[in-house]
């Protein structure tokens, strides 16, 4: 079952060849660094993911890995940041490549 925003061809259920999930990740997870801010102006739920994508928190795995399990609180912290534009970028994770 493609999704709309799937390139032509590309299934998940058949294959994550093409789908480039780990570039998305690092993609997301850039810009995510990029927009919110750090230190005493930080969202606590972002201060503890950081943590974890940084592997200071827990097991050390990759980007995909934890957006995959804190979907729900991402969306959350980029409606409670403003970051509405990254929510599309979220979106097509959840649904190519989570």
């Amino acid at each position: 079952m493609n999704e709309p925003d799937t390139p032509q061809g590309l299934d998940r259920y058949v294959s994550f060849i093409g789908l480039d999930c780990d570039g998305k990740a690092e993609r997301f997870v850039a810009a995510l660094r990029e927009k919110l801010p750090d230190g005493d102006a930080a969202d606590p739920f972002w201060t503890y993911f950081r943590a974890k994508l940084d592997g200071e928190l827990g097991p050390s795995h990759d980007a995909l890995y934890h957006i995959h399990c804190h979907l729900n609180d991402l969306r959350d912290l980029l409606g409670r940041a403003g970051e509405a534009e990254l929510v599309p970028l979220l979106e097509t994770l959840e649904h190519e490549c989570c």
